[in-house]
C-alpha cells in the first residue's frame, strides 16, 4: 500500500488555481486601498498618486502574506508526505514479519496482526485528521516503530520450549493492540475526534513497554 499524491496535471492545476487566487485578492487589496485614500485626499492632486502608492503596498503585503502562506503549507504537506512514507515502510515490514513468520505465532493470533496492520495503514492514510489529536497521533507512531515491532520480535526470540508458555500473554497483548487500533481507525475513518481523545487511554495502554509485561521469566 503507497501513499496516494496528486498527479502532475492536477499539480500543475493547484498551483495555476493558487497563482489566480492570489493575484485576485492582490487586485482586490489594490483597489481597496487605492479608494480610501482617494475619497479621503480629494481633490488633492496628489490623491490619485497616494491613492496608486498606499494601493500598491496593499497589493504586494497581501501577496506576500498569502504566498508566505502556501510556502508554509507546501512544508507541512511535504513533511506529512514523508511521515507516511516512513510509516506505511515501517508497516510493510511489519505485515511481512507476520506473514513470513506466522508459524511462529499462535493461530489465534494471525487474523488479529494481519487485520491490526490494515488497520493501522487506513489510518496513516488519514494522518492529517489524527494530527488533529497530537497525543493519539503520537501513541499510533510509537505503536507502529516500536511498540508493535518489540511485541513481535520478543515471542519470536523466545526458544521454541517457552513459546507455549508465554502464548497466553502474548494473545492478551496482540488483542490489547488491536482493539485499540481497530477503535483508532474507525473513529478517524468518521473524523470523531472526541471519541479519539476518549480512546487514547485504551492506546496508551496497549503501548506498555512488552518488557515488563512479557516474558519476565526468559530474562528478554
Amino acid at each position: 500500500m503507497t501513499v496516494q499524491g496528486p498527479t502532475p496535471e492536477q499539480h500543475r492545476q493547484q498551483k495555476q488555481q493558487q497563482k489566480k487566487i492570489k493575484l485576485s485578492a492582490s487586485a482586490v487589496a489594490f483597489l481597496i486601498g487605492f479608494v480610501i485614500l482617494m475619497v479621503l485626499m480629494l481633490p488633492s492632486p496628489w490623491a490619485f498618486a497616494a491613492g496608486a502608492l498606499v494601493g500598491g503596498a496593499a497589493a504586494a503585503g497581501t501577496y506576500g502574506m498569502m504566498y508566505g502562506r502556501e510556502l508554509s503549507t507546501l512544508r507541512r504537506t511535504a513533511e506529512l508526505t514523508t511521515t507516511q512514507q516512513s510509516l506505511q515502510d515501517r508497516l510493510n515490514q511489519i505485515d511481512s514479519t507476520v506473514r513470513n513468520s506466522s508459524n511462529q505465532f499462535p493461530p489465534s493470533t494471525h487474523g488479529q496482526l494481519r487485520m491490526t496492520v490494515v488497520g493501522l495503514q487506513e489510518i496513516v492514510e488519514r494522518w492529517e485528521t489524527l494530527g488533529r489529536v497530537p497525543k493519539q497521533q503520537d501513541a499510533v507512531y510509537h505503536t507502529i516503530t516500536s511498540h508493535l515491532p518489540r511485541c513481535l520480535e520478543l515471542f519470536m526470540g523466545l526458544p521454541d520450549t517457552a513459546k507455549p508458555q508465554h502464548a497466553e500473554e502474548f494473545k492478551a497483548q496482540v488483542s490489547l493492540i488491536a482493539e485499540a487500533v481497530a477503535k483508532t481507525r474507525d473513529q478517524v475513518v468518521k473524523k470523531d475526534l472526541q471519541a479519539l481523545k476518549t480512546n487514547r487511554a485504551l492506546l496508551e495502554e496497549a503501548l506498555t513497554d512488552p518488557d515488563e509485561r512479557l516474558f519476565r521469566d526468559e530474562g528478554l
